[in-house]
């Protein structure tokens, strides 16, 4: 029997997401949402359509998502965003009877490439290492998630991802 899709979502106005089997190679890419300023129905509206696409097409059981990061200097609207995005997640999951979990950025640089304060240039590193070459950090973020949801869900899958701070990389 298959195992089920995990879909990794970076949640922000730039979404990165991945999905794949945690025995295969996951597909990803970066959903660019409308900016909508502070009408954040539409901004929802935007989110909500993709997501439900996106369950539809790829069938996940699990769904995982970055926690929001909010800095001291956000503007509210962005907050509504951001906080709105992880909460339309969660009710969807809900609604839909998907597994659903949150993971942390910094847990996920961690794990992912070797340093919780990694930027945007390591986190493309890291994935392009797994072989995979993400267009930008949105999806490089969401690879990042996927792997470490791979490592937490399914560890008997997540072998090729015990790469280490140094990042080996796979064989050449």
């Amino acid at each position: 029997m298959a195992l089920p899709k995990i879909l990794a979502l970076d949640l922000a106005t730039r979404l990165g997401w991945a999905c794949g089997r945690p025995d295969g190679e996951p597909t990803y890419g970066t959903k660019v949402l409308p900016s909508t300023g502070e009408d954040i129905g539409r901004f929802a509206e935007a989110y909500n359509e993709w997501l439900l696409d996106m369950i539809t097409l790829e069938s996940p059981g699990l769904i995982v998502f970055e926690a929001p990061i909010l800095a001291g200097k956000t503007q509210p609207a962005t907050v509504r965003k951001l906080m709105g995005l992880a909460w339309h997640t969660e009710f969807v999951c809900r609604l839909r009877e998907i597994r659903c979990a949150e993971h942390h950025l910094q847990s996920v640089k961690k794990f992912f490439a070797g340093n919780g304060r990694a930027d945007k240039a390591a986190m493309i590193a890291a994935a392009r290492r797994q072989g995979w070459d993400p267009k930008d950090d949105n999806a490089a973020d969401a690879l990042g998630l996927f792997a470490c949801a791979v490592h937490q869900k399914c560890p008997q899958h997540a072998e090729r991802f015990k790469l280490g701070a140094l990042g080996a990389g796979r064989a050449a």
